[in-house]
């Protein structure tokens, strides 16, 4: 299974909210200080999926820039707290889901994005068991196929 599986069915009307999805993705891979080609590919996605469109790679890179600013020295972390609340309840578990996706779409969890995670989750007023339960489907989803060619 790839992102697609993980992206909001349509675009986001609600141009805040779009961008308070967008930028809670961002800082799930912004958490680690490095943005891996499959987070930058995914996230390209993701703008293109919530905005309904097309986006340039200006586009991108206007919106990595606003996000970065509204860092302003602050960590990943205060930043979710500011953050997720403004997002409508009915975004929230799609935010989550495609948060984690994009932090385990390089193959390459990092401490800092695992901790992030739980930030989110709380900040989103998740219910702990469905946030289990979305992690665990998201894992399972983006893990690879076992080998099925196994020398006997």
């Amino acid at each position: 299974m790839t992102i697609q599986a993980f992206l909001p069915i349509g675009a986001i009307a609600a141009e805040d909210h779009a961008d308070t999805l967008l930028e809670l993705a961002f800082l799930v891979t912004a958490a680690d200080g490095r943005l891996a080609a499959e987070e930058a590919a995914a996230f390209a996605e993701l703008m293109k999926r919530v905005r309904g469109r097309a986006v340039t790679a200006d586009e991108i890179g206007t919106i990595y820039a606003r996000f970065t600013d509204a860092l302003g020295g602050s960590t990943c972390a205060d930043r979710v707290k500011a953050v997720a609340p403004k997002l409508p309840s009915d975004l929230r578990e799609a935010a989550f889901r495609v948060a984690l996706a994009l932090a385990l779409i390089d193959r390459d969890a990092s401490t800092q994005e695992d901790e992030l995670v739980d930030v989110l989750f709380r900040s989103l007023e998740l219910d702990l068991e469905r946030a289990e339960a979305l992690a665990k489907e998201v894992r399972i989803a983006l893990s690879p196929p076992p080998d099925s060619a196994a020398p006997v």
